[in-house]
């Protein structure tokens, strides 16, 4: 099997949620979610162990463990993150906090004491899950922050299926604006951007410190005519080819996602290494620790 960095897998919310946390997300916001893969969750019974096994069975050098909060307590959620990491240090040496403004209300001191005190590398902002979009005022002492410490944010940027939550707060154009703003904030774009592919690959073209992960995306899917990904292949195969990330999310089987990177997607040798670890070495190197 080739070598693989994934850049996102997430805590089982297992971990983090309690029963009635997850029953009143799954009957509420989420309920269109539930409908159409509700007999397809299975990546809710992962845990630690499995999760680490699929990963080695899969021949992945190692994951970048993301905190993405949905529900239950953010704060909860940064503590198992950082429980999971420090016990695994070969397989999660990378791992981003989760942050919800309604929460951490000094939010600026909560990130730089989470990165200097427990050695979090990178922040993961969930807009369908606190309804700000993605460019909104609340994110401002999170992106100067981060930017200022020079550790990446992780930015949810494609279809939600939260019943009450707009599809606009996860568009990728206001991606645009907060690179314009903070020229030196790594900003990682997850799953791909679909439907707004195009214009996610605009901005990975036009902003130097953009990128875009793949998580939770059937490669095979991505290499289907008309379904949308066409932008992704053309311009992943060329002029963004340095750009885009091979992740997870810990819902799609790792050894199967990288079998069918090389079966389906019509990519050059060359970029293939690159989405699949090269990318993401570089990018990794260049996160600041403390």
């Amino acid at each position: 099997m080739p070598k693989a960095i994934d850049f996102r897998v997430a805590v089982p919310a297992q971990y983090y949620a309690t029963k009635e946390d997850l029953e009143r997300a799954y009957k509420g916001y989420l309920s269109t979610y539930m409908t159409l893969y509700g007999d397809n969750m299975e990546f809710l019974e992962h845990t630690v162990d499995s999760m680490i096994k699929n990963a080695k069975e899969a021949d992945i050098e190692y994951c970048v463990l993301q905190g993405e909060w949905e529900f239950g307590s953010c704060d909860k959620l940064n503590d198992e993150v950082y429980r999971i990491a420090t016990e695994n240090p070969d397989m999660f040496p990378y791992y981003f906090m989760a942050i919800n403004p309604g929460d951490n209300h000094n939010i600026a001191n909560y990130i730089e004491e989470n990165v200097r005190e427990r050695g979090f590398t990178g922040v993961n902002i969930q807009g369908f899950s606190t309804g700000l979009a993605i460019n909104d005022p609340a994110w401002t002492p999170v992106y100067s922050k981060c930017q200022e410490l020079g550790i990446p944010v992780a930015i949810h940027c494609s279809i939600n299926f939260a019943t009450t939550r707009s599809l606009s707060v996860d568009r990728p154009i206001d991606i645009s604006d907060v690179a314009a703003a903070y020229p030196e904030l790594l900003i990682v774009a997850n799953h791909g951007g679909w439907p707004w592919v195009a214009e996610l690959v605009a901005c990975a073209w036009k902003h130097p410190n953009v990128y875009i992960d793949i998580g939770a995306q059937m490669p095979k899917y991505i290499a289907k005519p008309g379904t949308g990904w066409e932008p992704l292949l053309v311009h992943g195969n060329s002029t963004i080819q340095d750009k885009v990330l091979f992740a997870s999310d810990s819902m799609l089987p790792q050894k199967e996602l990288i079998q069918q990177m090389y079966d389906a997607l019509p990519l050059k040798d060359s970029v293939r290494e690159k989405w699949l670890y090269k990318n993401a070495e570089a990018l990794l190197d260049r996160i600041k620790r403390y």
